[in-house]
């Protein structure tokens, strides 16, 4: 089982989840335990190689994989999920090979 790591979007967003809709983040949550065993992976992220993303109801996890840990970078909903990324992308120093 690989070790993993939220971004601080990524745990905000699920906590939120946990509160609001214990449902949808016991669906997420799953997920990532699914990705953590290799038991599931998602689609290549068109122009965002290393990343990849999986559904998750309305939601989407993207992730990538650095020296063996799982990343999470972003959860969120499939209309804001792709324009949230790459502004975190770009403004972001954790993503940097």
């Amino acid at each position: 089982m690989k070790d993993y790591k939220l971004t601080k979007q990524a745990f905000k967003t699920l906590t939120h989840l946990a509160k609001d809709n214990p449902k949808i983040a016991s669906s997420i949550k799953a997920v990532i335990m699914k990705l953590r065993e290799g038991l599931v992976e998602g689609e290549s992220l068109k122009g965002y190689a290393a990343f990849k993303k999986i559904r998750t109801g309305k939601y989407r996890v993207i992730y990538t994989l650095r020296d063996n840990v799982l990343l999470v970078a972003i959860i969120e909903k499939r209309e804001t999920v792709y324009a949230t990324f790459e502004h975190l992308f770009k403004k972001s120093s954790m993503f940097d090979n």
